[in-house]
């Protein structure tokens, strides 16, 4: 299904959906670098920003699934970011709640 993208989303630092987007990444951690005693709660920020505007180029989840995996790919190496299963969870639930934000008053 494609979704009315017409919305901007805002990523400003200390905004609801960014900090929505931060604890998904934070608790899939696809590439072992979040450390919650270390408190790096930004660490995944490039990414969500790249897979937020990924989100605007998707038409379906399987290909939002496509794209983040992408994204690590480029950010660290295609090595680093393994097999585009492993985003799978990660980006139906980033692609769910990118869905409902969009559709919603703020």
């Amino acid at each position: 299904m494609m979704v009315d993208k017409g919305r901007l989303i805002e990523l400003a630092e200390g905004s609801v959906i960014l900090e929505k987007l931060r604890k998904v990444f934070n608790k899939y951690n696809p590439v072992g670098i979040y450390y919650a005693d270390a408190n790096n709660h930004d660490e995944y920020d490039l990414e969500i920003k790249k897979s937020v505007e990924m989100f605007n180029l998707s038409f379906n989840v399987d290909e939002f699934i496509r794209n983040v995996h992408k994204v690590f790919i480029e950010t660290f190496d295609e090595e680093t970011a393994g097999f585009v299963e492993k985003y799978k969870d990660l980006a139906t639930e980033v692609y769910g709640i990118l869905t409902d934000w969009i559709g919603m008053e703020h």
